[in-house]
């Protein structure tokens, strides 16, 4: 580690440390909010942020402050189901191999509901359920962070590299990752310069002889026959591993996400030889490549398709060497240092047959182009909150003022709004598959559309107000001293669009012959109130009695996580709101 670096990385450390209420001089405090606050930034556990930079956003309910179980904070992204648990220790001299086992082990311990009580409040409501999340396909990603230098540690790597062996072995969705000063500040820079994913330095690869050719116009590229046991070569290399892969594809970072038929294809002496033609092959993106003969080197090497046949033939040498098996790889110079819109497109279009689809693969859609163009043009007006839509990632119009809303964000607060929440807090990832759910989060009565009329852009712009009323509520009752502690002030912000379909249903109740359409309900303030905040607090109340009718003798398991994902518990709770809407209220 330079000095430079080392100066760096105490002076953030410094700073978070402030930010969080301890003194300058507590780094350990400061090192764990500082990579509290890098890792907020991955693709997705960015709505923590809640539209603000990392350096203004407040992650004080996600950073442990006692009693924490060895786990200094927790990040959770629903929208790919995974969760992040970090580990800081800053020192002196040398890093306890030890600590490290013990955080890397943490998993078969915080899942047991006797362990997990011992700890503080604040880490039991954060880490409740966490085994029905593992067995609902959460990935739980491990992050071990320190001041000191970790590449040159041969047996830390050894260590990290033999637990994520162990846990891939046995079938199980966790990873290690060991962070250093470097690589931690690395990630951060890259983070904040929109790197979509991790690349590797300097790669260096054999091509089978005679077996490929290169493009030189208008972007070099190498079309090419290689050893599948290159790619694993690189993959398992200690400063590689999963930094290989662009984060724009769902990583299949765990065997439960790699495809079982083609590990059998690649160990088989049979079907072996033939993987070449049943798999689509490998994709990569450089900034720089020199070809010498038939070895490759290469610069800011990324994998942008191909993840899951890399991470299929790792495990399959593990399992039984097979030197008969090739892959059909692309390498593509972009000569763009961080990302680019080249290097965004190839990604798009690389990955367009993925089953598994990520929002920014829709961002070009006509509706979503449309949404972008027309949803905002009702920001800021009457009830509506100021806000501008991130139909894809990075974006944010000149100008623009508010909090920004993500296209997943949108999409479960509409389909919450017009269907029930239940998807959203479920299955969000439905939400971007033509398949599925896309047209039901974006269309009109689950069909596709090019364009919504007023009245539906109507429903969106309420549906956005209340939902962002109910967030503000919910850290408002964080805040004060006189309500932090109550059970509401604990779910509220994270149930937001649970209230906001249920606020929803008693609207739609309601509406003929009061407000009559949602043009006119967002018209003007005093009529929104006038609807929404009576239905609001009856909303708060049902969900309030159901709280502590499921709360009793179940202390430190986390409700809403079931709660909001009980199909027959929202028809009753949507059907009393409803009935007390009708009975109770007289507008």
């Amino acid at each position: 580690m330079t000095k430079t670096s080392n100066q760096d990385l105490r002076r953030n450390c410094e700073h978070y440390a402030a930010k969080y209420g301890y003194s300058v001089s507590n780094l350990e405090r400061g090192l764990e909010a500082y990579a509290a606050h890098v890792f907020a930034q991955e693709d997705g556990f960015d709505t923590l942020l809640e539209g603000e930079s990392t350096a203004s956003a407040d992650l004080s309910e996600y950073i442990f402050r006692k009693n924490d179980l060895g786990i200094d904070a927790a990040l959770e992204n629903s929208m790919s189901k995974k969760i992040i648990l970090l580990q800081a220790a800053w020192r002196s001299k040398r890093l306890e191999e030890d600590k490290i086992a013990s955080f890397f082990d943490c998993p078969s311990r915080i899942s047991s509901t006797d362990y997990l009580q011992t700890g503080d409040e604040q880490v039991q409501e954060l880490l409740a359920d966490l085994r029905q999340k593992i067995e609902d396909g959460y990935e739980i990603q491990l992050k071990f962070v320190t001041n000191v230098s970790v590449a040159d540690k041969d047996r830390l790597q050894a260590l990290t590299e033999a637990r994520n062996q162990a846990y891939e072995e046995s079938d199980q969705a966790v990873t290690c990752e060991l962070y250093g000063s470097a690589e931690l500040l690395q990630r951060d820079r890259e983070l904040q310069s929109a790197v979509r994913g991790g690349h590797v330095n300097s790669v260096e690869l054999s091509i089978q002889k005679s077996k490929f050719i290169e493009l030189l116009e208008p972007y070099r590229t190498v079309i090419a026959v290689i050893k599948a046991n290159e790619l694993v070569d690189l993959y398992r290399r200690r400063d590689v591993g999963s930094k290989l892969f662009n984060l724009n594809i769902r990583l299949p970072l765990t065997s439960l996400k790699v495809n079982p038929k083609m590990v059998e294809t690649a160990i088989s002496d049979v079907e072996g030889p033939h993987f070449f033609y049943y798999n689509n092959g490998v994709a990569a993106v450089c900034s720089k490549y020199t070809l010498d003969g038939n070895k490759i080197t290469a610069e800011r090497f990324q994998i942008i398709n191909g993840a899951q046949t890399v991470s299929a033939l790792a495990k399959a040498r593990r399992k039984e060497p097979n030197s008969d098996v090739y892959v059909l790889f692309r390498l593509t110079e972009t000569s763009e240092q961080y990302g680019g819109t080249f290097t965004e497109n190839i990604i798009r279009y690389n990955n367009t047959q993925n089953p598994v689809k990520v929002s920014d693969f829709f961002s070009n859609d006509e509706i979503q182009i449309w949404i972008r163009d027309n949803l905002p043009k009702l920001s800021g007006k009457g009830p509506v909150p100021a806000f501008y839509y991130i139909h894809k990632s990075g974006y944010k119009p000149k100008g623009a003022s508010g909090r920004g809303i993500k296209i997943e964000q949108l999409a479960s607060i509409r389909h919450a709004f017009l269907y029930g929440p239940v998807v959203s807090y479920r299955e969000p990832a439905q939400f971007f598959d033509r398949s599925l759910r896309y047209w039901e989060a974006f269309g009109v009565n689950g069909r596709s559309v090019n364009s919504w009329n007023a009245e539906e852009v109507a429903q969106v712009a309420a549906a956005i107000t209340i939902h962002q009323r109910v967030q503000s509520i919910g850290k408002e009752l964080k805040g004060k001293e006189s309500t932090k502690n109550l059970p509401e002030a604990k779910y509220l912000y994270r149930l937001a669009r649970y209230v906001t379909g249920l606020v929803a249903v008693g609207l739609e109740a309601v509406r003929e012959g009061n407000f009559n359409d949602y043009q006119t309900l967002i018209a003007s303030t005093p009529t929104f109130d006038k609807y929404v905040d009576p239905i609001l607090r009856e909303a708060r109340t049902v969900l309030r009695h159901e709280w502590r009718r499921i709360q009793e003798g179940r202390s430190g398991v986390q409700v809403e996580y079931n709660l909001a994902r009980d199909d027959k518990l929202w028809v009753r709770l949507s059907d009393t709101v409803k009935e007390s809407v009708l009975t109770e209220l007289d507008f």
